[in-house]
């Protein structure tokens, strides 16, 4: 691999237009993923659908492969279905449960602090330990329009529920989110057990980048699931983070300075997310 980036993919970046301030536009992630030589990515917002303006990026730049879907947190309705149908049917081709919005999450951000009101976050379990009803008809809509279903900021309490039932009924394209980050780890285990499942694992340099996850860690954890079963993304766009092509150049160089081989990382940053855009 002369030049690492050819023909890469980065589908974990967050772009403006945004709540929070971000590293940069769409316009300008496109621009820096051209010229690197990469094949495209994902341009994720927390907070709003990105389905069009990855459209808009594709008719830009035909040589890229631009991505957007939905994040399915509170602005959205929560666990909506009409969302994500309509989602899916203007070409959202990611649908997220909650994130930044999750009751897990928000309980991991909140420590033990047991007097917070954590009733407006949302969960896919109901009282009994189920999903709720609305995720089955969510999950239609995810089958219906060949969507990719991601567990977000799920834990492995909530996140392996959802994939064996989506598994169950048909939806063969999942994944863990970030499957390393503190905020919703899941155990060599637990991925192996989601990875039986029919789930790919996403690692995103953010966890390391940001010491979160140590690289001996990261690579214990893939040689423990097999490459061929991960794929790599950044999840960078924060001002202080590094462009989404700086980033996965550094990651992909850090992980070869730890073990991990060019085959490895051909299948990492090249053809398992290319594989699983093309279903």
């Amino acid at each position: 691999m002369n030049n690492l980036l050819d023909g890469a993919y980065d589908l974990h970046f967050h772009t403006a237009p945004d709540v929070n301030e971000r590293k940069c536009s769409d316009l300008t992630a496109a621009k820096r993923w051209k010229a690197a030589g990469m094949k495209g990515g994902l341009i994720k917002c927390h907070y709003a659908d990105t389905t069009g303006r990855a459209a808009v990026l594709r008719e830009l730049f035909p040589e890229l492969t631009v991505v957007g879907g939905l994040v399915l947190n509170r602005q959205a309705g929560g666990l909506n279905p009409d969302a994500a149908e309509r989602c899916g049917q203007a070409g959202g081709r990611f649908l997220w449960f909650p994130t930044l919005d999750a009751r897990c999450y928000q309980s991991f951000r909140r420590g033990h602090d047991t007097g917070c009101d954590l009733s407006p976050y949302l969960s896919i379990l109901g009282g009994d330990g189920r999903l709720l009803p609305q995720v089955y008809e969510i999950f239609e809509s995810v089958k219906q329009y060949g969507m990719i279903l991601c567990t977000g900021h799920l834990g492995p309490a909530e996140g392996m529920i959802l994939l064996r039932e989506a598994g169950r009924c048909g939806i063969k394209r999942m994944v863990i989110t970030h499957a390393d980050n503190p905020a919703n780890h899941y155990s060599l285990e637990e991925q192996r057990e989601c990875v039986s499942m029919g789930a790919v694992v996403e690692h995103s340099y953010f966890t390391t980048y940001f010491n979160r996850t140590s690289w001996e860690d990261l690579t214990a954890q893939i040689h423990g699931i097999g490459a061929s079963h991960i794929y790599l993304t950044t999840d960078f766009g924060q001002t202080e983070s590094p462009f989404s092509d700086e980033g996965m150049e550094l990651y992909a160089n850090g992980l070869l300075e730890h073990g991990i081989t060019p085959e490895e990382l051909e299948l990492m940053i090249r053809r398992n997310p290319e594989e699983l855009l093309q279903g």
